[in-house]
């Protein structure tokens, strides 16, 4: 009898520990802590009221203590190349694209970032094609370019031939097929009289309401996506300027949670709160700006405010330097149009400034003819791109110069005898680079300037279209006195 009763007793207690445990619901937050816990996730304490969403945080205020700023080793050496897939190919698909990978990697590019590739809506369309930045769905591809196995196969063979891929990223604005206006219209901002507005002059496109916390929690889930599901390296954000900052702290906060060496590069000048945690670069309007004055004799000492990194460059951020993209190129003119013979010695300039370099699609053709943005328009490839050579060399530079490391900052500027000849230097102590260029329309005479290392290797010459990478040792007494043809430069190595 007390044998039942014992056990009858250790049933009822079981039973009711079961009870009591079935009684308490695991919150969302809860059970995601606990999933997230694994890769370092952790809710703070200061977020606003409700801007938790499904345990993900979708608002961080820049000086939240959870927010610890990292950049990605690989950034140090990084390449870039913006491909414009529509435009690349006759077929203008991710397929045909792919074989132009083997030449990429041979002219010594490391990352690849795609233009918008999701399904671009067709109400108020601009054009025939309408613009890629007018998407009607985050987690789609266009099919235009193929499917989304077709563009995993494609990051799956970069990522195995050691290239790194970025996606752009519109998160200000939506095309006006998405799903979202008619499911979620309070995800959106309105006008006086209800209606959705368009930011600016972008009528293909409906702005996105980032006050309702919902969005942002979908918008996180979807950059998610990319990051998890398909593997890319990070994304360059178009319009970052017009979100938030405390968007991006959180979405970049989970998406480093998944992986912690990702690129975040946003399209806008350095900006504080973007590079304090979020973004890793910046656009270097600065330098885009005095590198258009060049043709017409811009003084050197200009040339110098675009190379020196600004204090809004917070940590390790630093400047992503272009001469060319998709906007300047269809909006403002050809690398020809816009630099004629100054884009050689510009270009060098690009990859030995502080910061990455960018090459835009066909600039190694030195593409004469603005691509058209809104209609096919399939760039005419020549079998020997002109500027692919000079490329090659400025790559093995980058990637094999720590002086050159796009975290470092240091610059060092020399005084030759005649300040057409613009001279500097890159160190970090172990390894230095020296660029010295003339770049003036006329030739210079017997310039000299102090090498400041005594021996080097000069590891690159160009003057007119002829590239020269054999290595010649030098001294201080050979640019004592150095005549230099319009546009000529040297690259050295101290030895």
């Amino acid at each position: 009898m007390k044998k039942a009763l014992a056990l009858l007793l250790a049933v009822c207690v079981i039973a009711s520990l079961v009870a009591c445990a079935g009684g308490k619901k695991e919150s969302a937050t809860e059970k995601s802590d606990t999933d997230t816990k694994k890769s370092g996730y952790q809710i703070s304490e200061d977020v606003p009221e409700g801007s938790v969403i499904d345990g993900v945080m979708t608002y961080i205020d820049g000086e939240d203590p959870v927010l610890k700023k990292t950049v990605a080793p690989w950034l140090d050496t990084c390449v870039l190349y913006e491909v414009n897939v529509r435009q690349y190919t006759e077929e203008g698909t991710f397929k045909a694209f792919e074989a132009h990978l083997d030449r990429l990697q041979d002219m010594g590019i490391n990352t690849l970032w795609f233009m918008p590739i999701h399904p671009i809506s067709e109400t108020e369309r601009k054009g025939t094609l309408g613009s890629y930045y007018a998407a009607s769905d985050y987690k789609g591809v266009n099919p235009e370019f193929g499917t989304t196995e077709d563009f995993q196969h494609l990051v799956d063979k970069a990522h195995e031939m050691g290239f790194k891929v970025i996606l752009d990223w519109v998160a200000n604005h939506t095309g006006w097929d998405s799903a979202w206006i008619k499911d979620h219209p309070d995800w959106y901002e309105h006008k006086d009289d209800g209606s959705i507005k368009s930011p600016y002059d972008w009528t293909d496109t409906a702005q996105l309401n980032y006050e309702n916390y919902e969005m942002r929690a979908e918008m996180i889930r979807c950059m998610q996506y990319w990051i998890e599901d398909i593997g890319i390296d990070g994304f360059r954000c178009d319009h970052a300027i017009g979100v938030p900052a405390n968007f991006w702290n959180a979405a970049v906060y989970k998406l480093k949670s998944i992986n912690s060496d990702i690129m975040m590069l946003a399209e806008t000048s350095a900006t504080q709160g973007l590079t304090e945690y979020a973004f890793d670069t910046c656009y270097n309007d600065m330098l885009y700006g005095q590198a258009l004055m060049t043709k017409g004799g811009v003084a050197t000492s200009s040339i110098k405010d675009g190379m020196d990194v600004h204090p809004n460059y917070r940590g390790d951020s630093f400047p992503m330097n272009y001469l060319d993209n998709h906007d300047k190129n269809s909006y403002e003119g050809s690398i020809v149009g816009r630099y004629e013979d100054t884009y050689a010695p510009l270009l060098a300039l690009s990859f030995l400034t502080p910061g990455i370099p960018l090459i835009y699609t066909a600039n190694e053709e030195g593409y004469d003819h603005e691509i058209e943005f809104f209609e096919k328009d399939t760039v005419k490839w020549d079998d020997e791109p002109k500027y692919a050579p000079l490329i090659k060399a400025l790559s093995k530079l980058k990637t094999g110069n720590s002086a050159l490391a796009s975290t470092n900052r240091s610059v060092t500027y020399a005084e030759p005898s005649n300040s057409k000849l613009f001279v500097f230097t890159r160190s970090d102590g172990e390894n230095t680079v020296i660029y010295a260029a003339n770049l003036g329309k006329e030739a210079i005479e017997n310039v000299g300037f102090n090498l400041g290392v005594g021996t080097a290797k000069c590891v690159l010459h160009v003057i007119g279209d002829e590239v020269d990478t054999t290595v010649t040792t030098m001294t201080d007494k050979d640019f004592l006195g150095r005549d230099y043809a319009p546009y000529e430069f040297y690259i050295l190595i101290a030895t």
